[in-house]
């Protein structure tokens, strides 16, 4: 843990999303931001056909949702089954007075099969194409939301201010039923529209004000099995984790942004072998997505 650097960066990224508010300097920044979606957009790589669906819905939506095992991606089961294993673990893990208890990075990387899956080669091509500027690769994270129904932290609603966009996949390691915590949005028209309608610029919005202008009724409940894949960009979309009241809900967070985020992001304290073991089966492609890495 580096308590002093990670408070450092908190202050920085903080200080940064209040900066791009200025009216001023939201519309430079906005320039900005297009001209060099307009001059990487001839060094995009080519997609895969069979991501031209996916990419078109989560353009026009902002989310969505799929097994997993659709995308057809290698490595996919070995992933999966890595999961697994670490969902025992976390299963035991102590809480320690929280609701979210997260594995470690350092268990996490002794089973790469799940860090490596968010390199493969087609599904960077794809996250590049939505994104439309070079990507960065911030890992995986793995979860469980205790059944407490608390509402706190990210289980309030929010539009994250990381990137101009980002990509997420919120993947489920069990069934998630009603009341078990399901990955909960609005649809980026609605969104957009809410944004307007709250003048929200950024933080948590409670229940009872974004009831008072989106009735529960609208509000989309992710529900899916074991495996479920929710593809999100929460850059444009209001989302959150839905408080769980009767089951716990165990996930993996896959996340990448542009190299130029609004946020920075604390570089991953890899260790020499599991940085090792990742410099051992990537091509120069895969490794330019990675953060830059320091020393924890």
């Amino acid at each position: 843990m580096r308590p002093g650097i990670d408070l450092l960066a908190k202050a920085a990224n903080k200080l940064k999303r209040e900066l791009f508010r200025l009216p001023g300097v939201r519309v430079y920044r906005g320039y900005e931001y297009f001209e060099a979606l307009e001059a990487h957009s001839l060094e995009l790589p080519a997609l895969d056909p069979v991501d031209l669906p996916l990419l078109g819905k989560l353009r026009k939506n902002g989310a969505l949702m799929l097994p997993v095992e659709s995308l057809g991606l290698p490595g996919t089961q070995e992933m999966l089954a890595a999961g697994e294993t670490l969902a025992q673990e976390l299963r035991a893990m102590p809480l320690n007075g929280g609701n979210a208890p997260r594995l470690p990075l350092h268990r996490l990387m002794e089973l790469p099969e799940i860090y490596m899956w968010g390199l493969n080669p087609r599904l960077l091509d794809l996250i590049e194409n939505y994104v439309g500027l070079p990507i960065r690769y911030h890992g995986a994270d793995m979860r469980r939301e205790v059944a407490d129904g608390k509402v706190n932290d990210v289980r309030q609603w929010h539009v994250d201010a990381e990137d101009w966009r980002m990509f997420k996949i919120i993947l489920y390691l069990n069934d998630v039923e009603p009341g078990g915590g399901p990955f909960q949005y609005l649809p980026r028209a609605l969104t957009i529209a809410t944004v307007d309608r709250l003048r929200y610029a950024s933080g948590f919005v409670v229940d009872d004000a974004m009831n008072a202008v989106v009735p529960r009724a609208q509000w989309i409940e992710a529900l899916g099995k074991s495996h479920t894949a929710n593809v999100a960009d929460t850059c444009k979309v209001f989302h959150r984790a839905q408080p769980p009241r009767t089951a716990d809900r165990y996930s993996i967070t896959f996340s990448w942004t542009s190299t130029t985020a609004v946020k920075s992001y604390p570089s991953t304290p890899l260790s020499d072998a599991a940085y090792a073991t990742i410099l051992s089966h990537t091509s120069e492609r895969q490794r330019a997505c990675l953060p830059a890495r320091t020393r924890g």
